[in-house]
């Protein structure tokens, strides 16, 4: 099977759109010549992702964001840097194709981004939303409150918290999501109409977002942007095992990016 097979099955999942124009699922490395011995899925090509669907003996990979640390994989300026240099010359080197899956993933319904993250956090059905945006109703309860019920969601995610903007005291009945680093707090509140929102820390400006939380009392809860794209990169695995199940397909699982390091004991 060629790479180009798994392109154009994607491709054909697209609905009327509309999809931007130019897209950016295309190869970033390989191309659809490639003989597909095995496909890995995974958040973002990471070098050391690259190098475990290697070892599972996987000639395609498949990642929903970029590879070379830009959104279009297009900016030459990086290679300044011996390190992106060095991942260039690997991938070159090992043959890999890698192909990206985004802007399709963050639009399909049901199984796409927005609503694998929705039921990740249990929110059952959207009562509203567009595109890129869902509004869910919830029982009534202090943001303080679903804050930590949100934090204990994403405990195996590797999210070592939640951050909450604004009063924590405050009742919210309401409450919306975004896409990965789509999380507009006030095309959310304004077009939606809830009273608080679930954003990425990708997704929003602390100077600008958190100022309107506090002075506008909304409650903005903040977590990974990965994280919030991370059930939705699963169920594109699990698509592609259906829709090819003649050919090894392995989810690369991957986690929040970051760590939170507490003081040293004794300052």
């Amino acid at each position: 099977m060629k790479a180009a097979e798994i392109e154009s099955h994607l491709r054909s999942l697209r609905g009327s759109g509309p999809y931007p124009d130019p897209d950016v699922d295309t190869f970033k490395s390989g191309g659809p010549e490639t003989e597909v011995t095995g496909i890995a899925v995974g958040w973002m090509s990471y070098t050391w992702a690259l190098e475990k669907a290697l070892a599972l003996g996987c000639s395609l990979f498949v990642t929903h964001e970029p590879t070379y640390y830009d959104h279009e994989d297009a900016d030459p300026d990086v290679f300044r840097l011996p390190g992106a240099r060095a991942k260039r010359a690997f991938i070159e080197s090992s043959g890999i194709a890698i192909l990206r899956c985004h802007d399709l993933w963050d639009l399909i319904p049901e199984i796409g981004i927005p609503d694998a993250w929705g039921r990740c956090l249990g929110l059952g059905e959207p009562v509203a939303g567009d595109r890129y945006l869902r509004a869910y109703a919830v029982e009534p309860v202090a943001a303080a409150g679903f804050a930590a019920v949100l934090a204990g969601r994403l405990v195996p995610l590797g999210q070592p918290g939640v951050q909450l903007l604004g009063p924590a005291e405050k009742t919210i009945r309401r409450v919306a999501t975004g896409t990965g680093a789509i999380t507009p707090v006030l095309e959310m509140v304004a077009d939606l109409g809830v009273d608080a929102v679930i954003a990425t820390d990708d997704g929003i400006d602390y100077w600008r977002d958190g100022a309107l939380a506090i002075d506008l009392g909304i409650p903005i809860f903040v977590v990974n942007h990965p994280v919030s794209e991370l059930a939705g990169v699963e169920a594109l695995a699990e698509h592609l095992k259906a829709a090819f199940p003649q050919i090894p397909v392995h989810h690369i699982p991957q986690r929040c990016m970051y760590v939170t390091i507490p003081p040293h004991p004794g300052g």
